[in-house]
C-alpha cells in the first residue's frame, strides 16, 4: 500500500511535466509587434486579429500587441522575430525586402492597377499562387511563416508635397520626396526627377514642416491618420505596397494542429475581409476629407496621357531591377501581376 500511495502521490507532478506544453489546455502566449499607433489601420488589424484568435480559442491563445515601436523600431522586427524574441510582427514591405527581395513586386511602378478604394487587382495577386504563394515558400526557407499580406492601403499616391501642384512629370523635378525604403522607392523619385529621402516616420512631420522634404509618397490612409497633410496632392496610386503579417516558423510548427487551422482557415480570411473592407471605404472618405478644412489639401489626378508617361518613365527598369535581384520567380510574379490586371 506504501508503494500505491506513493505513485498517487507523484503522479499529479508527472502528468504537469508531461501537460505542461501546449495544447491540454495550456495558455500559447503570441506578442505581435508594431510600428504604428492603434488607432492607424495597422493598430486596427492588429486588434481585430487578437480579439477573433482568442474567441475562437477559447482563451488557449492569449495574443499581447506591442503598437508603436514600443519594444524596439521597425528595423529591428525581422531580427527579433527570426530570433524567438517575438512570436508575430506585422511590418511592412521595405523591411521585408533586406531578408527577401521578391516583397518588392509589390511596389514596383505602375505595375499595380489600383485607386482610392479599388483593391481589386492587389486581392487577385494575394490569391494567386504565383504570387503570394512564391512569397510564402521563399519566405518559409528563411524562417518565417508568412500568414498573409493583410492591406492597411490598396496604393502609394503619386506625390504629396508642399511646393507645388504636381500635374505633370516635369514637376516633380527638383522636389526632396520621403519614401518609406525599400528597393523601388529611391528608383521611381529618381527615375521621374526628384530627390529621393528616407526619414522615419516619427520624425515626418518636422521633416515637411522644416522644409527637410518637401513631400513625400505614401498610403492615403496612413497620410491622413498620422496627419502628414500637405499642401498639395496628386493621385491616383503608383504603385501598390505590402503590408506582411509574420510569425517565426519554429513558433508556428510547435502549436497545435487545432490552433493552426483556426489561425490560418478562420481568423486570416476573417482578418483579410475586415481589412480589405476598411481600406476600400477609408480611402474613398479620406480622399474626401483631406479636401475639407482644417486639411484643406488640393488634390489633382493625373491624366491617361500623363499615366502613360510616368510608368514609360519607371517600369521598365524596375520591373528589371527587381528580376536581377529575384531571379526566375520574380518574372514569373510580374509576368502573373500582368495577367491579373483588370482590363477596367
Amino acid at each position: 500500500m506504501k508503494g500505491l500511495s506513493k505513485i498517487l502521490f507523484i503522479l499529479p507532478f508527472v502528468f504537469s511535466l508531461l501537460f505542461a506544453g501546449w495544447g491540454y489546455g495550456a495558455s500559447i502566449e503570441m506578442r505581435i509587434a508594431h510600428a504604428y499607433p492603434d488607432h492607424t489601420q495597422h493598430g486596427r488589424n492588429m486588434i481585430f486579429f487578437k480579439n477573433q484568435v482568442e474567441e475562437y480559442t477559447k482563451g488557449q491563445v492569449k495574443v499581447t500587441i506591442y503598437p508603436a515601436a514600443s519594444l524596439f523600431p521597425i528595423d529591428k522586427e525581422i531580427p527579433m522575430l527570426l530570433a524567438g524574441t517575438m512570436e508575430a510582427c506585422y511590418n511592412i514591405g521595405g523591411m521585408i525586402e533586406a531578408v527577401e527581395p521578391a516583397e518588392a513586386i509589390w511596389s514596383i511602378p505602375f505595375l499595380f492597377k489600383v485607386a482610392p478604394g479599388d483593391g481589386r487587382h492587389v486581392r487577385a495577386a494575394m490569391d494567386s499562387p504565383k504570387v503570394e504563394g512564391i512569397l510564402v515558400q521563399r519566405q518559409e526557407k528563411k524562417g518565417i511563416k508568412r500568414l498573409g499580406t493583410v492591406p492597411t492601403l490598396f496604393g502609394f499616391f503619386v506625390v504629396g508635397n508642399n511646393r507645388r501642384p504636381v500635374e505633370k512629370l516635369e514637376d516633380m523635378k527638383g522636389l526632396k520626396i520621403r519614401h518609406p525604403g525599400g528597393m523601388m522607392g529611391p528608383l521611381y523619385i529618381g527615375a521621374v526627377g526628384a530627390s529621393a529621402m528616407t526619414v522615419p516616420g516619427a520624425e515626418v512631420p518636422v521633416a515637411l514642416n522644416q522644409g527637410v522634404v518637401d513631400g513625400l509618397v505614401t498610403t492615403i490612409v496612413h497620410y491622413h491618420d498620422a496627419r502628414w497633410h500637405t499642401k498639395y496632392l496628386t493621385l491616383p496610386f503608383y504603385c501598390s505596397y505590402s503590408l506582411p503579417f509574420l510569425v517565426n516558423l519554429k513558433w508556428w510548427n510547435k502549436l497545435p494542429e487545432d490552433v493552426r487551422q483556426i489561425i490560418e482557415k478562420r481568423v486570416m480570411p476573417e482578418l483579410m475581409e475586415f481589412a480589405f473592407k476598411e481600406v476600400a471605404e477609408r480611402e474613398k472618405a479620406y480622399v474626401s476629407e483631406i479636401q475639407k478644412p482644417p486639411h484643406n489639401v488640393k488634390v489633382s489626378f493625373l491624366p491617361e496621357s500623363e499615366m502613360e508617361r510616368w510608368t514609360k518613365a519607371t517600369r521598365g527598369q524596375a520591373i528589371e531591377k527587381f528580376v536581377k535581384a529575384v531571379g526566375a520567380d520574380g518574372q514569373t510574379m510580374v509576368d502573373e501581376v500582368l495577367k491579373l490586371r483588370p482590363k477596367k
